[in-house]
């Protein structure tokens, strides 16, 4: 990793020399042995240890733990994973990805997966405030080149002092020939609309505001599918709670939970697919405001293309607008599967009202075929 400025200091990951301390503390504490067994019950906890304990590197912790750790997730969780355009990644300058966003963890880690693969080298994820609790998170996280962004933040001057240094620290990298991950927004797709904030596009460009820093972000959008939707029933669970437009409060330890069911969930068949450059030509220069909504519109509309629709989408379009318009595109044993996963969700809520609970996790699955250019011509 290249060395950044001292003012980076609170929001990098850490640095090879901080590696060895990190690898200690993780070593020694005692949530090791759980999180293991969540990943494999065989797993022998003392010799893993012993291997955290002779890591001195960042890139030698993602390739002796965590990028085996996430090949044995793809193979217990999924059917198969696939990914489409990273052929045409140029690994000699810094790439910006901007990506859909549906699970917690394995939308970054799949990304690294593939780069991996592709013998391009990882790049910076970002990790939410909110999720940097306890210790052994933290260091997990800022080991595996996660950095720090805001999610606690409430006072709009604090907000905008946050900003400004997240951007500052994004161009730095990227100007300096490494790449980051960055979902399209704050949390995660809720309702299957991938939408990109355009605030997020501001944010951005805080320290600037050039066509040529567009271009020089090599902004390239990522479209993740997935055929079961990671952590389902309680995406709809926090929408329903939160249809009379009051503030959704997270009870103590949800984050965790919806972090390890996200990972160890069956997931069927996933794909990632990376997009083009955004095209800056028609650019005004210095940018104008229809500029950023040009950013967002490209960013939506290759998620929407490159998005991968699976029997589960089609199906789930289906019962919610009560048709057959899709029937040839999913198996009645399929459709048998996906109502009886359902029920079983809904019936864990005795107390909500089961067709309003009904719809919105159907709409968490129909939502990519409403954003289809093809499905709905």
């Amino acid at each position: 990793m290249i060395q950044l400025p001292e003012e980076f200091d609170d929001i990098r990951p850490y640095y090879d020399s901080e590696i060895p301390a990190a690898m200690e503390r993780m070593a020694s504490d005692p949530i090791l042995t759980p999180a293991l067994r969540f990943v494999d019950e065989r797993m022998d906890v003392d010799a893993f240890r012993a291997k955290l304990r002779r890591i001195r590197t960042s890139d030698q912790f993602q390739h002796e733990v965590m990028l085996p750790m996430c090949n044995a997730l793809v193979q217990k969780t999924m059917t198969s994973f696939t990914s489409s355009g990273a052929d045409r990644i140029d690994p000699s300058y810094g790439t910006l990805y901007i990506s859909n966003h549906r699970d917690i963890v394995m939308d970054a880690y799949l990304h690294q997966i593939v780069l991996d693969e592709y013998h391009i080298p990882t790049c910076h994820i970002t990790f939410g405030s909110n999720l940097m609790d306890p210790q052994f998170v933290v260091d997990f996280g800022m080991s595996n080149k996660m950095f720090k962004t805001d999610r606690k933040t409430s006072d709009v001057r604090s907000f905008l002092r946050s900003s400004i240094h997240l951007s500052a620290y994004i161009n730095y990298v990227v100007s300096h020939g490494e790449s980051l991950w960055i979902a399209q927004r704050n949390g995660r797709t809720k309702d299957g609309i991938d939408k990109t904030d355009q605030g997020l596009v501001r944010m951005l460009l805080m320290n600037g505001g050039a066509k040529a820093q567009v271009a020089a972000l090599h902004i390239t959008p990522l479209a993740i599918s997935y055929q079961w939707e990671p952590c389902d029933i309680l995406k709809a669970v926090e929408r329903y709670r939160t249809m009379d437009g009051s503030p959704y409060v997270k009870a103590q330890g949800e984050d965790l939970q919806s972090i390890i069911t996200g990972i160890t969930q069956p997931k069927g068949d996933v794909h990632l697919a990376f997009g083009h450059p955004i095209d800056v030509s028609g650019f005004h220069d210095p940018l104008r405001r229809e500029d950023i909504a040009a950013i967002v519109e490209q960013i939506d509309a290759q998620v929407y293309r490159n998005y991968r629709l699976w029997d589960t989408n089609y199906l789930a379009w289906d019962l919610l607008n009560e048709s057959s318009r899709f029937a040839g595109k999913y198996s009645p044993g399929l459709r048998e599967q996906f109502l009886e996963k359902m029920q079983h969700h809904l019936a864990s809520y005795p107390s909500f009202e089961a067709n309003k609970l009904r719809e919105l996790y159907l709409k968490i699955y129909a939502g990519p075929v409403y954003n289809s250019p093809e499905a709905l011509r």
